[in-house]
């Protein structure tokens, strides 16, 4: 099969997994339409996942110096301020400062696996986990989540907007992968079906309390 095949099959399962978890996750199928600042308690789970999404592109950029593309540099660069917005958003409604919390053991297991993704795995596969599906995953959310901050009359939303557009152009990674055969698109689609896994126990973590 030719790369662009392998591709679509991919894409494929990445929009039908995340379909799924959208029609099905109650963070999406029972988000208040109004938010309340008490609505929001769990974005200190979302403030230490992009503490440390910050910290593993910055892994992944060192290890793939010689990459032909500025993705991983790039990507690392555009998000590592992004943690102390989200702060900053959260103690501007009242919340309690996420830096002295923890996150939720499901959180945790997310995070360990874009690690992983960032740490050990080739530069496809990388890829294929981190911006393919996590970051498509993310642009879905904050799309999600935006417009029911606008809807509730909200204000210094510049966080939210602005992952609303990156997190799509993040996404956008198919052309820089490099060839693959068979064995590696499975292997691919194994993870992305666990990475998927992973977000769906984390977004009901978060939505539990």
């Amino acid at each position: 099969m030719t790369t662009a095949v392998y591709v679509e099959q991919i894409n494929e399962i990445i929009e039908g997994q995340l379909k799924h978890l959208k029609e099905t996750n109650p963070f999406f199928v029972k988000f208040p339409q109004k938010v309340q600042p008490s609505d929001l308690t769990w974005c200190s789970h979302l403030y230490h996942l992009s503490h440390h999404f910050a910290e593993l592109l910055k892994v992944r950029w060192d290890r793939f110096q010689d990459a032909p593309h500025d993705v991983f540099s790039t990507h690392y660069q555009e998000e590592k301020d992004h943690p102390e917005m989200l702060r900053e958003f959260m103690l501007g409604l009242g919340l309690k400062d996420p830096v002295h919390s923890r996150p939720s053991y499901e959180t945790e297991n997310f995070i360990s696996a874009l690690y992983r993704a960032a740490a050990v795995m080739e530069d496809n596969l990388s890829l294929l986990i981190i911006n393919s599906t996590a970051e498509k995953f993310a642009h879905m959310m904050y799309v999600h989540v935006l417009e029911r901050l606008q809807n509730s009359g909200m204000s210094n939303l510049t966080y939210w907007e602005v992952h609303t557009v990156a997190d799509e152009e993040h996404s956008d990674v198919y052309h820089y992968l490099s060839n693959m055969n068979e064995q590696q698109v499975e292997e691919a689609k194994h993870l992305i079906k666990y990475t998927v896994y992973a977000i769906d126990q984390m977004q009901r973590s978060w939505f539990a309390e």
